[in-house]
């Protein structure tokens, strides 16, 4: 919906309550039902255009590791707005499926997006059992996300 028509159906559904409520519909009471639904709507646009529509893996994908060993490269993502800039300070959460895990055995850590919208996993280490695992990096809205494959030889 268009933010102006959102603010015009926000209000018209205030007043509807207030007049539903007993309440007289003075110009002050209008001013303010108008105040409160614009400034809703403004706070809610902000936090949308802030959030990581995409993210993509830079870094770490298509890797091969002997069992217990370190993986080799590191994983990197890139957060990205909707219009495809860099999102910095964005909260991205990588999550392995046990067979290779982060310091202390960790199936999941996460990381935060520098200026650049640029954020690396730490280290992996690669379990006993064999064969391709993937490992995912969620942004902090769950609605963007990547994935790493790493085989263990």
């Amino acid at each position: 919906m268009i933010p102006t028509l959102r603010r015009r159906a926000g209000t018209a559904l205030a007043a509807l309550a207030l007049v539903t409520a007993g309440a007289a519909l003075t110009p002050a009471a209008m001013a303010a039902v108008a105040t409160t639904t614009t400034t809703t709507t403004t706070t809610n646009t902000t936090e949308a255009a802030a959030g990581v529509t995409y993210l993509r893996a830079l870094s770490g994908d298509s890797q091969t590791v002997n069992a217990g060993q370190q993986v080799g490269q590191a994983l990197i993502v890139k957060a990205l707005d909707a219009a495809f800039q860099p999102v910095p300070g964005a909260t991205i959460t990588f999550s392995t499926p046990g067979e290779l895990t982060f310091a202390g055995a960790a199936t999941t850590a996460t990381a935060v997006t520098g200026a650049d919208g640029t954020a690396q996993a730490p280290a992996l280490t690669a379990g006993a059992v064999k064969g391709p695992f993937l490992i995912t990096a969620d942004a902090n809205d769950k609605e963007a996300h990547t994935a790493f494959e790493i085989t263990i030889l």
